[in-house]
């Protein structure tokens, strides 16, 4: 009798595996078959002319990403402790902070509000998980956050 040939081998043991639909040559899931061969498809919209997009210096306006934040009266933050939640509940994704300082009288009243402004557009939403305000507390105190809109566009929807 003849010794068996390597393609008589490899047919013999792809046998067990045809009942899942695989065949040698194909990826190790009938669900995901190898793409390594896949040709890009003969038609593409991009445009080959484009000029590079660099996320670094292209983002999304600062206005679409930051947050209002308020503070209860007689409980203000300042930007550090901001900062500091932030980064440690989400990560490295805060810009800068403004706190609101009143304007200077006889009697220093706490500042109310502020901004944050994050490093990308879906952070925000990502805080406020489909909400319009939520409210964190940040080393005993509260904070309460809402999208942020600019006047110029509130003038527009009350008009």
């Amino acid at each position: 009798m003849d010794a068996p040939t390597s393609t008589a081998l490899v047919t013999r043991a792809a046998g067990p595996r045809k009942w899942l639909g695989l065949n040698i040559g194909e990826g190790c899931s009938p669900r995901f078959p190898n793409k390594a061969n896949d040709r890009p498809p003969a038609r593409t919209r991009l445009n080959p002319c484009a000029k590079e997009w660099n996320p670094f210096k292209e983002r999304a306006p600062e206005e679409d990403r930051c947050l209002f934040l308020t503070f209860s009266n007689g409980y203000p933050l300042a930007e550090n402790q901001i900062v500091t939640f932030f980064t440690n509940k989400f990560g490295p994704c805060v810009e800068k902070v403004y706190v609101h300082s009143p304007e200077p009288t006889s009697v220093s009243e706490p500042p109310l509000f502020g901004k944050v402004v994050f490093t990308a557009s879906y952070i925000p939403a990502v805080i406020l998980c489909g909400a319009k305000q939520t409210k964190f507390m940040v080393d005993g105190k509260p904070l309460w956050c809402k999208k942020f809109e600019p006047k110029k566009k509130q003038a527009l929807g009350h008009g």
